[in-house]
Protein backbone atom coordinates (compact mmCIF):
# COMPACT_ATOMS: atom_id res chain seq x y z
CA UNK A 1 0.00 0.00 0.00
CA UNK A 2 1.32 3.87 -0.67
CA UNK A 3 1.87 5.40 1.82
CA UNK A 4 0.70 8.92 2.07
CA UNK A 5 1.49 12.64 3.40
CA UNK A 6 4.17 15.55 3.52
CA UNK A 7 6.90 13.30 4.26
CA UNK A 8 5.56 10.13 1.69
CA UNK A 9 8.73 8.41 0.66
CA UNK A 10 11.28 8.83 3.89
CA UNK A 11 9.01 6.79 6.59
CA UNK A 12 10.53 4.13 5.75
CA UNK A 13 13.79 5.15 5.67
CA UNK A 14 13.41 6.66 9.04
CA UNK A 15 12.22 3.20 10.20
CA UNK A 16 15.35 1.49 8.91
CA UNK A 17 17.43 3.88 10.82
CA UNK A 18 15.17 3.24 14.18
CA UNK A 19 15.61 -0.34 13.98
CA UNK A 20 19.76 0.60 13.63
CA UNK A 21 19.86 2.53 16.37
CA UNK A 22 17.90 -0.50 18.02
CA UNK A 23 21.00 -2.84 17.45
CA UNK A 24 23.51 -0.33 18.06
CA UNK A 25 22.11 0.45 21.95
CA UNK A 26 19.89 2.54 21.83
CA UNK A 27 16.65 1.34 24.19
CA UNK A 28 15.35 4.28 25.57
CA UNK A 29 11.77 4.18 24.31
CA UNK A 30 11.32 8.15 24.57
CA UNK A 31 14.48 8.33 22.22
CA UNK A 32 13.46 5.60 19.90
CA UNK A 33 10.03 7.91 19.36
CA UNK A 34 11.69 10.94 18.82
CA UNK A 35 14.11 9.73 16.49
CA UNK A 36 11.34 7.56 14.57
CA UNK A 37 9.16 10.61 15.15
CA UNK A 38 11.51 13.23 13.54
CA UNK A 39 11.56 13.78 10.25
CA UNK A 40 15.79 14.20 9.98
CA UNK A 41 15.38 14.98 5.85
CA UNK A 42 13.79 18.13 6.42
CA UNK A 43 16.96 19.14 8.35
CA UNK A 44 19.48 19.12 5.39
CA UNK A 45 19.86 20.61 2.12
CA UNK A 46 17.68 19.04 -0.32
CA UNK A 47 20.39 17.47 -2.73
CA UNK A 48 21.47 15.40 0.45
CA UNK A 49 17.74 14.65 1.37
CA UNK A 50 18.28 10.97 -0.07
CA UNK A 51 21.45 10.27 2.69
CA UNK A 52 19.38 11.87 5.40
CA UNK A 53 18.89 8.67 7.36
CA UNK A 54 22.24 7.18 6.59
CA UNK A 55 24.23 6.46 9.72
CA UNK A 56 26.79 9.32 8.91
CA UNK A 57 27.32 13.50 9.10
CA UNK A 58 25.85 15.61 6.76
CA UNK A 59 27.22 19.02 6.03
CA UNK A 60 24.77 21.73 6.54
CA UNK A 61 27.01 25.09 5.20
CA UNK A 62 29.21 27.35 7.31
CA UNK A 63 31.82 24.61 7.95
CA UNK A 64 28.93 22.94 10.32
CA UNK A 65 27.68 19.44 10.13
CA UNK A 66 24.32 17.42 11.51
CA UNK A 67 25.40 15.22 14.02
CA UNK A 68 24.66 11.00 12.63
CA UNK A 69 21.79 9.73 14.46
CA UNK A 70 23.43 7.80 16.48
CA UNK A 71 25.12 10.55 18.24
CA UNK A 72 22.39 12.16 18.72
CA UNK A 73 20.32 9.39 19.86
CA UNK A 74 23.30 8.70 22.35
CA UNK A 75 23.54 11.92 23.69
CA UNK A 76 19.78 12.26 24.48
CA UNK A 77 19.98 9.04 26.31
CA UNK A 78 22.74 9.77 28.23
CA UNK A 79 20.70 13.27 29.27
CA UNK A 80 17.60 10.80 29.79
CA UNK A 81 19.65 8.09 31.95
CA UNK A 82 18.29 9.80 35.20
CA UNK A 83 14.74 9.65 34.05
CA UNK A 84 12.40 12.53 32.95
CA UNK A 85 9.80 14.51 35.55
CA UNK A 86 8.24 16.63 32.32
CA UNK A 87 9.42 19.58 34.52
CA UNK A 88 13.20 19.52 33.39
CA UNK A 89 14.66 22.82 31.79
CA UNK A 90 16.77 22.22 28.89
CA UNK A 91 19.81 24.42 27.23
CA UNK A 92 21.08 22.85 23.90
CA UNK A 93 24.27 24.51 22.96
CA UNK A 94 24.96 25.09 19.01
CA UNK A 95 21.20 24.66 17.53
CA UNK A 96 22.91 23.87 13.79
CA UNK A 97 20.43 23.12 11.75
CA UNK A 98 17.71 22.38 14.64
CA UNK A 99 17.51 18.76 14.35
CA UNK A 100 18.64 17.39 18.26
CA UNK A 101 16.56 20.26 19.47
CA UNK A 102 13.48 18.97 17.53
CA UNK A 103 14.14 15.78 19.29
CA UNK A 104 14.77 17.60 22.67
CA UNK A 105 11.23 19.32 22.24
CA UNK A 106 9.80 15.98 21.27
CA UNK A 107 10.47 14.59 24.68
CA UNK A 108 10.98 17.58 26.60
CA UNK A 109 8.25 19.95 25.63
CA UNK A 110 8.49 23.49 25.53
CA UNK A 111 11.03 23.85 28.34
CA UNK A 112 13.97 23.34 26.24
CA UNK A 113 16.41 26.53 24.84
CA UNK A 114 19.44 26.00 22.34
CA UNK A 115 21.92 28.74 21.47
CA UNK A 116 23.39 29.38 18.11
CA UNK A 117 26.72 30.94 17.31
CA UNK A 118 26.20 31.54 13.49
CA UNK A 119 23.47 33.79 12.71
CA UNK A 120 22.40 32.06 9.31
CA UNK A 121 22.23 28.86 11.34
CA UNK A 122 19.88 29.98 13.82
CA UNK A 123 17.92 31.80 11.41
CA UNK A 124 17.45 28.32 9.22
CA UNK A 125 16.69 26.63 12.28
CA UNK A 126 14.02 28.90 13.23
CA UNK A 127 12.19 27.95 10.03
CA UNK A 128 13.31 24.03 10.20
CA UNK A 129 11.55 24.18 13.44
CA UNK A 130 8.36 26.24 12.56
CA UNK A 131 8.11 23.38 9.87
CA UNK A 132 8.13 20.40 12.15
CA UNK A 133 5.46 21.73 14.59
CA UNK A 134 8.49 22.63 16.92
CA UNK A 135 8.35 26.80 17.02
CA UNK A 136 7.75 26.98 20.72
CA UNK A 137 11.55 26.25 21.13
CA UNK A 138 13.06 29.60 23.38
CA UNK A 139 16.03 29.68 20.59
CA UNK A 140 18.59 32.54 21.06
CA UNK A 141 21.68 33.88 18.57
CA UNK A 142 24.47 34.39 21.53
CA UNK A 143 28.04 32.60 22.52
CA UNK A 144 27.45 29.21 23.89
CA UNK A 145 30.14 29.49 26.04
CA UNK A 146 28.24 31.69 28.19
CA UNK A 147 25.01 29.88 28.52
CA UNK A 148 21.81 31.63 29.25
CA UNK A 149 22.32 32.53 32.85
CA UNK A 150 18.91 34.76 33.06
CA UNK A 151 17.79 31.44 32.59
CA UNK A 152 19.59 29.33 35.24
CA UNK A 153 19.87 26.99 36.62
CA UNK A 154 19.43 24.17 33.73
CA UNK A 155 18.51 20.40 35.04
CA UNK A 156 19.63 19.23 31.07
CA UNK A 157 22.42 20.76 29.22
CA UNK A 158 23.62 19.51 25.84
CA UNK A 159 26.41 20.26 23.85
CA UNK A 160 27.14 19.67 20.04
CA UNK A 161 30.14 21.00 19.05
CA UNK A 162 33.37 19.96 20.81
CA UNK A 163 35.36 22.63 23.63
CA UNK A 164 38.82 21.92 24.27
CA UNK A 165 38.27 22.40 28.33
CA UNK A 166 34.83 22.24 29.75
CA UNK A 167 32.98 25.63 29.79
CA UNK A 168 32.80 27.08 33.47
CA UNK A 169 29.60 28.99 33.00
CA UNK A 170 27.95 26.16 31.82
CA UNK A 171 28.92 23.85 34.77
CA UNK A 172 27.98 27.07 37.12
CA UNK A 173 24.30 26.91 35.16
CA UNK A 174 23.73 22.71 36.02
CA UNK A 175 21.57 22.60 38.46
CA UNK A 176 22.16 20.06 41.41
CA UNK A 177 21.27 16.85 40.55
CA UNK A 178 21.48 18.00 36.32
CA UNK A 179 23.27 16.45 33.73
CA UNK A 180 25.25 17.43 30.93
CA UNK A 181 26.76 15.73 27.71
CA UNK A 182 29.43 17.52 25.79
CA UNK A 183 32.45 16.33 23.51
CA UNK A 184 35.45 17.68 24.99
CA UNK A 185 38.71 17.69 22.34
CA UNK A 186 42.25 17.14 23.99
CA UNK A 187 45.91 18.80 23.11
CA UNK A 188 46.17 15.49 20.37
CA UNK A 189 43.38 16.34 18.49
CA UNK A 190 41.24 13.53 19.83
CA UNK A 191 37.77 13.85 21.25
CA UNK A 192 35.81 11.93 23.65
CA UNK A 193 32.17 12.41 24.47
CA UNK A 194 31.55 13.09 28.19
CA UNK A 195 29.13 12.84 30.60
CA UNK A 196 28.95 15.54 33.86
CA UNK A 197 26.62 14.97 36.97
CA UNK A 198 26.49 17.86 39.02
CA UNK A 199 25.81 16.57 42.79
CA UNK A 200 25.55 18.18 46.29
CA UNK A 201 29.42 17.08 46.90
CA UNK A 202 30.52 18.12 43.45
CA UNK A 203 31.09 17.12 40.04
CA UNK A 204 30.97 13.37 38.64
CA UNK A 205 32.87 13.01 35.28
CA UNK A 206 32.30 9.26 33.15
CA UNK A 207 34.25 9.50 29.46
CA UNK A 208 31.15 7.54 27.00
CA UNK A 209 33.49 7.22 24.18
CA UNK A 210 35.29 8.71 20.95
CA UNK A 211 33.78 11.19 19.58
CA UNK A 212 33.48 13.40 16.07
CA UNK A 213 32.18 17.22 16.53
CA UNK A 214 32.76 20.62 14.90
CA UNK A 215 34.58 22.87 16.95
CA UNK A 216 32.83 24.72 19.77
CA UNK A 217 32.90 28.65 18.22
CA UNK A 218 33.04 31.38 20.69
CA UNK A 219 33.41 35.63 20.17
CA UNK A 220 36.64 35.40 20.00
CA UNK A 221 36.64 33.23 16.98
CA UNK A 222 35.89 33.71 13.34
CA UNK A 223 32.66 35.60 12.58
CA UNK A 224 30.55 34.24 10.13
Amino acid sequence: MPRSGHWQGFDWRRERMVHRLEHMGIHNPAVLHAMASIPRHLFVEEALRSRAYDETALPIGLAQTISQPYTVAIMTQLLLAAGKTGQEKVLEIGTGSGYQTAVLQHIYGNNVYSIERIFELHQLAKKQLRSVGASLVRLAYDDGYAGLPHEAPFDRIIVTAAAPELPLALLQQLAIGGRMVLPLEEANGVQYLWLIEKTPQGFHETCVQEANFVPLINEQDEEF
